[in-house]
């Protein structure tokens, strides 16, 4: 699998529970298509319906595509099942 394919799925992810996204580079705020295409990181906030953030994803193409989610707020553990999410693409 590719960096893009793998990043597409967690978008594809986050989203699916019901969350929104939003993506920084550097400080600045990226969109989700540049996190795909156009930056060497990134990270990914997790947003819910009220507009609160509930934690991040730090994202790198620097790492081989399984180990690019390089760090991430715990929480995410229970509130995305990030774990079982990260070993079922890693299989």
């Amino acid at each position: 699998m590719e960096h893009t394919e793998y990043l597409k799925r967690l978008f594809n992810h986050i989203e699916s529970k019901g969350y929104t996204i939003e993506c920084e580079c550097e400080g600045e705020q990226i969109t989700k298509d540049e996190a795909l295409t156009q930056v060497d990181d990134a990270h990914i906030y997790i947003i819910d319906k009220d507009n609160h953030s509930l934690g991040w994803i730090y994202w790198t193409y620097w790492n081989d595509w399984d180990e690019s989610i390089s760090d991430y707020t715990l929480e995410l553990e229970k509130i995305l099942g990030l774990d079982e999410f990260i070993e079922w693409n890693v299989k």
